[in-house]
């Protein structure tokens, strides 16, 4: 008598085991296999915009770009550092790419709309204090150009803005 209800307990739990085994094959492993199939989606779109920044972020060689001058230097007033007013004040020089489709139809706006350009660089500018602006100039001029960007649509034809005879005053 004991054997057989060791027999039928045995039974009972393999009976248990291939239902809980199949619930477990036909209930969780879809779902984990959806989930694994958005994760890859997810990553190669990351891969995808990675590429895409990695391919604009190439250099131009200096035969495709053409540069302009802002007519004045750019004097700004810096975020103001322990009570000390800085001010900084520098030539804003845009190098454009030409080979971008949008520099033929914004090539000529450029001039037309340096006041313009020039409230964007005072607001950009204008958050660094003059430690953080001497320390991090390439990091405000990617801040500055992605602004000008901006101002322009979102287009790319403003490959890159360079600060030249920068100088910094504190009172």
């Amino acid at each position: 008598m004991k054997k057989g209800l060791i027999n039928l307990i045995l039974l009972v739990l393999v009976v248990t085991n291939v239902v809980l085994t199949a619930i477990l094959v036909f209930a969780v492993v879809p779902a984990m296999n959806a989930a694994t199939d958005l994760i890859g989606k997810v990553a190669q779109g990351i891969d995808l915009e990675k590429e895409l920044k990695d391919a604009n972020s190439d250099t131009i060689s200096i035969d495709k770009t053409e540069t302009f001058s802002f007519a004045e230097k750019i004097t700004i007033q810096l975020k103001t550092d322990n009570g000390q007013e800085s001010y900084a004040q520098f030539q804003l020089t845009l190098r454009l790419n030409t080979e971008d489709e949008a520099y033929s139809k914004y090539k000529d706006k450029l001039t037309a709309n340096e006041q313009l350009m020039r409230a964007e660089v005072n607001r950009v500018v204008a958050m660094y204090t003059g430690d953080q602006l001497l320390s991090n100039t390439s990091q405000a001029a990617t801040d500055v150009r992605d602004a000008l960007r901006k101002l322009f649509n979102e287009t790319e034809f403003i490959y890159d803005v360079n600060f030249s005879d920068l100088v910094i005053q504190e009172r």
